[in-house]
């Protein structure tokens, strides 16, 4: 039997090597490898799930620091009250300048809401969290239960706000202000649905000013993936640029550790990384930090912005696909055009039918992103785009006639010239109407035969495409295969554990018997032995 099982294990792993192996789970993402304590990384499509199971934390309460300001962002936006101007109360401006992140407004200064906003995401003022608080419901608390009232609507379960700029009065184990990474993605999925928070939280520097003119605020957002952090002139701090970032908050408190949240897109994709309580866990950096000039403290506050640029990077190679030009071809990509030639001879032996193609290198790749391989494959064999002068004899093979260019949607994949494929001799002129062929979209005569256009084929960024049918039914055909070859596995195991146990049922009985007959031989033999006393 153990022979038996041994072969069984032998073909499901034959099987497995042959199906493909998803990219998205080809590497694998060492969560143990970030530096903080809490994390998810999500599609904005789905923003609950962890995309690619890549979480650490993610349900457990935590101080989420100035992170929650991009709930009190929304709240403002959502009131359509962005033109009003907000009087700045002593309330609002009573910090320690050295323990917090300002915008720099003064007590009894102007300023609209709108401004007040960048000043609040960029620099992460708390000064322009209250102003804004006090403005729109009146006090910091009454805006603090809109917060409430706000997470409780989107689902955020786990989270509760006692202030409206996320500077906490409590423990890291402790706080009064609380979330989860789960829930702060939640939120973020939803505010980048707004394009007034988008375009804030994306902006790298904001000028402005008090309604009098009188003072005016250069804002620098904190967050590096969009803009590097200036030198001090003693250094250089760590670049973290990263070009398809689009936002989103920063945040550091002593009950927070180093927070950020964050969004990039790519290929109409959008993915978002929550990372809270970086350093909560670094013994050494808790030790230093009071007494840490910047040169030395900047490794620990890049850390946030490289493992979001990490999980980034993953999270997008695992959501796209190289695929050849001859892939597409495989898939329906046209490549071949007919077009008809004016003044033809007369002896044409096609009439003066003329079939025009592309040079296409067909072993080029191209890296196209999965969650867009539908719309491409819906469009492949209406995605060529060509552009094709009146054609008049005499052609030779060879001649360029036009150019094609491939494209779904806004995005092209690549152009090339179209050469002809045969010559065609000139006949006696004729008035007769000439037709030319149309690929996807209306043509209007362009170019003439021999005229010089575009060089070789050129591949630009462009959206996925989806597996072929043939490919999706072998690779269903296999996984049914290998799940019913996993069902009599299982089944045959069972079977072989109900034999075992019968059969050591059945060898307990016998000795239970054998064990029952030698006591009652050994009461017969005491039995005897007293009557023969």
């Amino acid at each position: 039997m153990r022979k038996n099982v041994v072969a069984f294990l032998l073909v499901i792993a034959f099987i497995l090597v042959l199906l493909p192996t998803p990219s998205a789970r080809a590497d694998g993402f060492d969560v143990s490898s970030l530096h903080e304590r809490y994390a998810i990384l999500v599609n904005a499509d789905d923003p609950t799930t962890a995309l690619y199971g890549i979480e650490k934390n993610a349900d457990a309460k935590c101080s989420t620091g100035s992170t929650i300001k991009i709930l009190t962002c929304m709240l403002a936006i959502e009131s359509d009250r962005l033109d009003e101007v907000a009087t700045v109360s002593d309330n609002a401006v009573n910090f320690n300048k050295k323990y917090n992140s300002l915008m720099g407004i003064e007590a009894g200064e102007k300023w609209t809401v709108k401004d007040l906003l960048y000043g609040l995401m960029l620099p992460s003022g708390n000064d322009a969290a209250i102003a804004i608080a006090e403005q729109l419901a009146g006090s910091t608390k009454a805006f603090a239960a809109k917060m409430n009232e706000k997470a409780a609507e989107l689902g955020m379960a786990s989270s509760h706000f006692t202030t409206v700029h996320g500077k906490d009065d409590g423990k890291a184990d402790n706080p009064k202000n609380y979330s989860t990474a789960r829930d702060m993605a939640l939120l973020t999925a939803w505010a980048l649905q707004n394009e007034t928070f988008r375009q804030i939280v994306s902006t790298t520097t904001y000028t402005c000013s008090d309604t009098s003119g009188q003072h005016t605020i250069t804002l620098q957002n904190t967050n590096r993936l969009l803009i590097d952090a200036e030198s001090d002139g003693t250094y250089t701090p760590i670049s973290c640029l990263y070009p398809d970032a689009i936002g989103v908050k920063t945040g550091d408190t002593n009950s927070a550790g180093k927070c950020f949240v964050a969004a990039a897109s790519r290929g109409g994709v959008t993915l978002i990384a929550v990372l809270l309580g970086g350093t909560l866990d670094d013994a050494d950096y808790l030790a230093r930090s009071a007494n840490m000039n910047a040169k030395t403290k900047d490794p620990y506050n890049a850390q946030r912005f490289q493992d979001a640029i990490a999980l980034f990077d993953y999270g997008f190679k695992q959501m796209s696909q190289l695929l050849t030009v001859q892939d597409l071809v495989d898939m329906g990509m046209p490549v071949s055009f007919p077009v008809q030639v004016q003044n033809a001879a007369k002896n044409d032996p096609e009439g003066g039918l003329l079939t025009v193609s592309p040079k296409l290198d067909y072993t080029q790749q191209i890296q196209l992103m999965k969650p867009f391989m539908d719309k491409l494959t819906e469009n492949i064999t209406t995605m060529a785009e060509t552009k094709i002068g009146t054609l008049v004899a005499p052609i030779n093979e060879g001649d360029v006639v036009g150019t094609v260019e491939y494209k779904v949607g806004d995005s092209k994949l690549f152009t090339s010239n179209l050469y002809a494929n045969r010559s065609v001799k000139e006949g006696i002129l004729s008035s007769e109407p000439v037709s030319t062929a149309q690929v996807g979209t209306d043509q209007q005569p362009q170019v003439s035969a021999g005229a010089q256009l575009l060089g070789a084929a050129s591949t630009l960024t462009g959206e996925p495409v989806k597996e072929s049918n043939t490919k999706k039914i072998i690779l269903i055909v296999l996984i049914v295969l290998l799940a019913l070859a996993a069902i009599a596995f299982v089944v045959f195991l069972i079977v072989a554990r109900i034999r075992r146990e019968r059969r050591r049922k059945a060898r307990a009985a016998a000795r239970r018997k054998k064990k029952m007959q030698q006591e009652r031989i050994a009461r017969q033999r005491a039995a005897e032995l007293d009557r023969d006393r």
